[in-house]
């Protein structure tokens, strides 16, 4: 009986340590179609070109990461997301994207944090590119 007491203690307080962050921003739903012959999205015809849409909680960045391969983020950051400026900005190297609110930055390869305080990715939303017609949704 001790055995089996001790051993219920032991994995519940191991449960208790690997509790996984939730993630501050609101879950809003998104499903939006972008035509990539409108000129408004020319910069997305190469490979590292991005541009922001409407939509989400507080807007998107969409990225062209390969040939086929598009990458859509919520442009709230994932530190204090509540506050009025957590939101990101693409920076001057263009594969990041920067929080001014926090100084946190993001890597658009994959949304992960790459400069702290934020410790969590960047909402990530799902692509699927048809035709000329890039789909983004969760």
């Amino acid at each position: 009986m001790k055995i089996l007491s001790t051993l219920l203690i032991v994995s519940l307080a191991l449960f208790a340590c690997t509790k996984e962050q939730e993630s501050t921003v609101p879950s809003v739903p998104v499903n939006i179609r972008i035509n990539l012959d409108n000129p408004g999205y020319n910069n997305l015809n190469s490979i590292g070109g991005t541009v922001y849409v409407d939509g989400g909680y507080r807007g998107i960045v969409v990225y062209r990461r390969g040939q086929v391969e598009f990458m859509a983020f919520e442009r709230t950051c994932s530190y204090q997301s509540t506050d009025t400026c957590a939101y990101v900005s693409l920076d001057s190297t263009i594969s990041t994207v920067g929080c001014k609110c926090c100084s946190s930055r993001f890597q658009l390869l994959d949304g992960a944090p790459i400069k702290g305080p934020a410790n969590a990715s960047l909402r990530t939303y799902q692509t699927n590119l048809v035709d000329r017609y890039l789909y983004i949704y969760n």
